[in-house]
């Protein structure tokens, strides 16, 4: 039997075939969310979520959305070239911007939450919030803006906690969707309107 090559069956052609096709899915997806600053609005004209972007990306999305505000889920890192980049493009542009440290691996304090909303009450509109990828805690100021400003129900917000951004459940980041779960806004439904 010397030469004879074996040839794979049609299931293992077919699995092969599957999951060449699911890791391209998930090779564009990624390069979209990376390339794309992973920028998505929660509610038009007031509210957009997105990853940490450089000046240029920075400076084009506040221009074409008009954003007055740009929420800083890393906290203040001074030093660093992304935190002057921010902190100079929202002076140049005159967008305000807020920092605040959340991590995407435990749920946030009580002073964290109310740091959080008292900026959706009194920031500009509209705002960007963004973490380092888009993901996880800014999925989590989302859905605590659908909830909190918007007054949406809980089914809808926990979208914003979706693979479809990035966040993948699991691991220490389910810990932000067992957040949403049991979260209800302070708001009980009740919308904030705009704050100019």
């Amino acid at each position: 039997m010397t030469g004879r090559r074996l040839r794979p069956t049609h299931a293992a052609r077919s699995f092969y075939w599957i999951l060449g096709v699911f890791a391209l899915a998930c090779l564009a997806r990624f390069w979209y969310l990376e390339e794309q600053g992973n920028f998505h609005a929660i509610t038009r004209g007031e509210a957009y979520r997105s990853s940490q972007m450089d000046r240029d990306e920075l400076e084009h999305y506040i221009r074409k959305y008009g954003i007055r505000s740009v929420i800083n889920l890393q906290g203040r890192h001074d030093g660093k070239g992304w935190y002057a980049e921010e902190s100079d493009v929202c002076r140049e542009t005159g967008a305000r911007h807020y920092d605040l440290d959340l991590t995407s691996d435990r749920v946030p304090s009580k002073s964290e939450i109310k740091a959080l909303l008292d900026i959706f009450g009194t920031a500009p509109r509209p705002v960007l919030i963004h973490c380092q990828a888009g993901a996880d805690r800014s999925g989590l100021a989302a859905a605590m803006w659908k909830m909190d400003v918007d007054g949406a129900p809980k089914s809808e917000a926990r979208k914003q906690l979706s693979v479809l951004f990035g966040h993948v459940p699991i691991g220490p980041t389910r810990a932000l969707d067992e957040f949403i779960e049991d979260w209800h806004s302070p708001q009980s439904g009740q919308s904030k309107g705009p704050a100019s």
